[in-house]
This record gives C-alpha cells, structure tokens and sequence, in this order.
C-alpha cells in the first residue's frame, strides 16, 4: 500500500421531530447536511441517517477495509421525510489483508403488508363480552390492513409478511474495485391513529366507513419510497436482502441475493402508498433557501 494512514470515524446524522403540539408546523424543522470524502489506507466509518419513523426511513452503513476510497453524499431531512444522494467508489489494495466492504440497510416506516394471526369469528369474545366485531369471519393467514381500526385498537392480531428492509452487502477482493451509487427518498406521513397529531392538514385518513377511500391534508408528507441504485464490484461478494410490500395494494418484493465474483445491478423502485399533499414538504432543492 502505498500509504500506512489510518482512518477511522463514525458519524451519527439523527433527527428525531418530535411533534407534540399543534401548533408546531412540521414545516419549520430543517436538516441538511453534505459531505465528500477521500480516503486511502486503512478505513473504518459508521454511518447512521435518520430515525425509522420521526424522517419516514432510517439508513445504516458500514465502511471497513483498506484501499481508495470516495464518497459523495447529501442528506436532507424534515418532520417524517428523508432524501438521501449517495456515490461511493473504491478500489481495495493490491497487498490488502482485509477487503474495502461497504454494508448499507434502508429500513421503512411504511407498515407492511399483513396476515391475520388468528381466526376471528364475526362475533368475537372480549373480556366476556360478545361484540359484532367484523361483517365476516376471518381465517389465520387472510390479508387484513394493519390500518384496520380493530387491529390499531389491538382486538385484532396480525403478522407483517414482509420486514419493510432493503440492505447491500458490497466487498472487492485486493485490486479491484466497486461502487455504490443510491438516490433514495422516504415519506411516512402521521395517520388516522396518530392522536398527537392533532391538525388534521398533517394527516391522513379514511374517507368512509368502508376503509377503501383514502382523504389527506394539504400538508400531508406522503406514504412512499423511491429508490434509483446502481452496485458494482469487479470481483468479490455481494450480497442482497429485499423485503418490502404496500398494505395498500397488497404487493411485495422479496429477494435474497448472493454472488462470489464480478457483480453489477442497475434498479429502480418506487412504492407509492399515498401521495403528498398540495403545500406538503418534498424535500426539493428550492425548499433550502
């Protein structure tokens, strides 16, 4: 190697928006922070962004090995809504006795699809008493919303089918190189069950009585996750873990991946649960100033 430097940090980017009041705007709480890095040696960084769900995602990132290393980042944030830019490229050591790895998990707040733990007869029975709780029985394993009221009151048990969870493992071999390049946005907006939230333009809700029409307020972050990614390494591990789905439009997405040797994934995601409201924070370049 040609330099013996050693670099070791680890950076903590938390932002918990804590609203307790209504006469707080979640508009007046900004968070940004941009940074490049260049690095060659040995190098230990841990990263964490955001809270799973004060900023809508959370995101966590290990950097460990020796080599060359850069990393262009940009991170904005506001009250449940998260953008992160991220470019990293690297090249591990000729002499290397460790691989330059980079580990990194988005975890959702978004709640995931969900299954009945249990069979629930139309008329149930709670502390003694017979109450009509549904229109129809429901069998262990039948889709049911974790928005459903019954389920948010706890009368009614599910189980997540997915763990809400994109993760990347990433580690090149001595002399070669990898990158990881993401472009990342996650909104998880306050919901009909969210009591502190007592303006109702910050929330959203259900429109009727039969939970299938959805109304929101101007100021209404969003329910969503897009994601533009790019992974490469010329030789080595990589590793992926995929585990998402919407309770909206009961979808999903599972993957498991792994692969010794060349690896390289270009994709897009996007997971549009609700849209955002007409005066909601997007986190757009323009809302900086």
């Amino acid at each position: 190697m040609k330099k013996k430097s050693y670099i070791s940090c680890f950076l903590v980017l938390v932002l918990l928006l804590l609203i307790v009041i209504p006469a707080i705007a979640a508009e007046n709480f900004r968070f940004e922070h941009s940074a490049r890095y260049e690095l060659d040696g040995r190098i230990s960084i841990g990263k964490r962004y955001g809270d799973p769900c004060f900023t809508g995602a959370y995101k966590r990132q290990s950097i460990t090995g020796y080599g060359e290393f850069t990393k262009l980042e940009e991170v904005k944030m506001a009250s449940h809504i998260i953008s992160i830019k991220d470019k990293m490229d690297w090249k591990t050591a000729e002499d290397a006795v460790q691989n330059l790895t980079v580990m990194s998990t988005i975890e959702l707040c978004a709640r995931p699809m969900s299954t009945a733990a249990d069979d629930y007869a139309a008329e149930h029975v709670y502390n003694d008493e017979v109450i009509p709780l549904l229109e129809y029985n429901i069998k262990k394993g039948d889709v049911l919303s974790p928005y459903h009221p019954l389920v948010v009151e706890g009368l009614l048990e599910v189980n997540p089918e997915t763990e809400q969870v994109w993760s990347t493992f990433i580690s090149s071999e001595p002399g070669h190189v990898g990158a990881y390049h993401s472009d990342l946005v996650a909104a998880y907006g306050p919901g009909p069950y969210d009591t502190n939230i007592y303006d109702q333009a910050y929330r959203w809700w259900y429109d009727d009585d039969n939970l299938e029409s959805i109304a929101f307020g101007d100021r209404y972050v969003g329910n969503y996750f897009e994601l533009d990614q790019y992974i490469l390494t010329t030789s080595g591990e990589t590793r992926r873990f995929i585990s998402i789905s919407s309770p909206f439009s009961n979808t999903y997405i599972e993957e498991s991946f792994s692969v010794t040797g060349m690896a390289e994934v270009t994709e897009t995601f996007s997971l549009d649960n609700i849209e955002h409201g007409t005066d909601a924070v997007i986190l757009a370049w323009y809302e900086f100033f």
